[in-house]
């Protein structure tokens, strides 16, 4: 129905038309972003021209670069800038965050993974179990050779004295796809590319699940080999140790090296160690984890004084069982500080194919990034571009944008686990290397980004990236997002620049 139309109501229409141009403004600028025409808060056209002046950089703009990269205010959710935003990428290890946000919307921070003991019947007369004694394993990244010790110690305590079968190590809650198929075969004895397994063992606390670390201590001269070892002991009965190396002279470098035979544990130790100088440890990947998590507790059983007749092999454990012991591993929040801190690959792995094994089948890295894909669905990430292959981003295939980066970094602030998320991130410019700072300990020391940049960084050979969260001089919290692929001269410079620049920004105007 038409209103009046008389003189007065005509005046007025400029003002009314120039109220709501206003208010139309003012939510569009706060208001969360889409994929659709970009508005920028005019307040921030200052911080953009600087930023602008940051990707000016002769390593950004070079042919041989593809450069994306998202600036948003972490409160307000609102565009400061924008280059490449949508455009599809390797990610490297900041795919990570993808991996640590779905486990912990999908699985929560108090999971943890079981490693169990099991009989097919109860302990009989004398403490003898008939039969196999099974030892099945769900996923965990973090078992040690002392959790095994443990369980043996928790049977003997149970009066088992004897098992008359063989120790079955049963990886069976994962698939038998222990390689992901798009990684590089040249990886294959490199610590962060370990075969994964739901029963595994790591070496030590930094949780390299599927490793060994093989120690070379020096000879008394020259003329004497590097006595060799291998942690934990008990891998020394699932590993064959080829000493091709050589004690050097006093004041010579050390050059140690191991590889792996492809489908073996056939590890070649070479190079030379000085005489005199400390022992030197290199980590390598073992064939077939679970076997030698099954061969260690075996051997633990022993040292309990059980004793086991039969050998190691891997099996399934059969429904009709009766549970001997159990281990449960630290939870997924206690987890994520090695995994993010560290960029640990085997953790992404298992968490992935963890999140896979919901499904009821064996976790696979086809049902795993299902389930990441799902994840980013459900809390409103376009998917356009995204391709995942992995949880590690070790994998050359993976493809994210910096906007879907950006707006899951976005959206798991208003989850109720965000301090555990944020507290697991590396540090800029932070030691202890490790367990602070992690692999960002080294990068942005001295600037106004150290010790206030949280962010997970990724590396491969033609590929860096940056992603967090960093606060500016006034207190505003910034989400940030810079990746790049390239074949010329790496970026990585410039992704601090963006970081300074943001941790010195003050807003004017605001």
């Amino acid at each position: 129905m038409r209103g009046p139309s008389g003189p007065r109501t005509q005046a007025r229409w400029p003002f009314l038309l120039a109220v709501v141009m206003l208010a139309v403004a003012a939510v569009l600028s706060s208001a969360p972003r889409g994929s659709g025409a970009t508005v920028y808060d005019a307040r921030d056209a200052a911080l953009r021209r600087e930023i602008t002046k940051v990707f000016a950089d002769s390593r950004v703009t070079a042919s041989t670069a593809k450069v994306g990269a998202v600036v948003r205010d972490g409160s307000t959710r609102s565009r400061i800038y924008l280059r490449g935003a949508d455009t599809p990428l390797a990610p490297a290890s900041t795919q990570k965050t993808f991996t640590a946000a779905a486990a912990l919307g999908r699985l929560g921070a108090g999971y943890r993974w079981a490693t169990d003991v099991y009989a097919a019947a109860p302990v009989g007369a004398g403490g003898v179990v008939s039969g196999r004694l099974y030892l099945r394993g769900s996923g965990d990244p973090t078992l040690l050779e002392r959790d095994l010790t443990s369980l043996a110690s928790a049977l003997r305590s149970q009066g088992v004295t004897r098992v008359t079968g063989d120790v079955v190590a049963d990886a069976s809650a994962f698939d038998d796809v222990r390689y992901n198929p798009y990684w590089s075969t040249s990886y294959a004895s490199s610590y962060y590319a370990a075969q994964v397994s739901a029963l595994t063992l790591s070496p030590n606390t930094d949780y390299d699940a599927g490793t060994v670390i093989v120690t070379a201590t020096p000879g008394a001269s020259t003329a004497v080999l590097p006595h060799l070892t291998v942690t934990p002991a008990s891998a020394a009965s699932h590993v064959r140790l080829v000493n091709r190396s050589r004690t050097s002279a006093a004041g010579s470098a050390t050059t140690i090296a191991v590889s792996r035979t492809a489908g073996t544990n056939t590890i070649t130790v070479s190079g030379q160690v000085p005489v005199r100088a400390a022992a030197t440890r290199k980590w390598v990947t073992v064939n077939d984890p679970a076997l030698m998590a099954g061969r260690a507790l075996r051997a633990r059983l022993g040292a309990a004084g059980i004793r086991v007749d039969g050998t190691v092999v891997r099996g399934t454990t059969p429904k009709a069982r009766t549970l001997l012991a159990r281990h449960s591993s630290m939870t997924l929040a206690q987890l994520l500080v090695p995994f993010l801190k560290l960029s640990n690959n085997s953790h992404a792995e298992a968490i992935t194919k963890t999140l896979g094994a919901r499904s009821g089948q064996p976790g696979s890295w086809a049902s795993g990034t299902a389930a990441l894909r799902a994840y980013a669905v459900a809390i409103g990430i376009p998917t356009t571009g995204l391709r995942l292959v992995d949880g590690s981003g070790l994998a050359r295939a993976n493809r994210l944008t910096p906007n879907q980066l950006a707006l899951l970094l976005d959206k798991v602030q208003r989850a109720t686990w965000w301090s555990t998320f944020r507290a697991a991130l590396p540090v800029a410019g932070v030691d202890p290397v490790r367990w602070q700072g992690g692999t960002l300990a080294s990068r942005m020391r001295g600037t106004a980004a150290a010790g206030n940049l949280r962010a997970k960084n990724g590396s491969l050979t033609g590929v860096t990236s940056l992603a967090g969260y960093v606060s500016g001089a006034d207190g505003r919290r910034y989400v940030f997002v810079m990746m790049s692929n390239y074949s010329g001269t790496s970026p990585r410079p410039v992704e601090d620049r963006l970081g300074v620049l943001l941790a010195r920004w003050r807003m004017t105007n605001r």
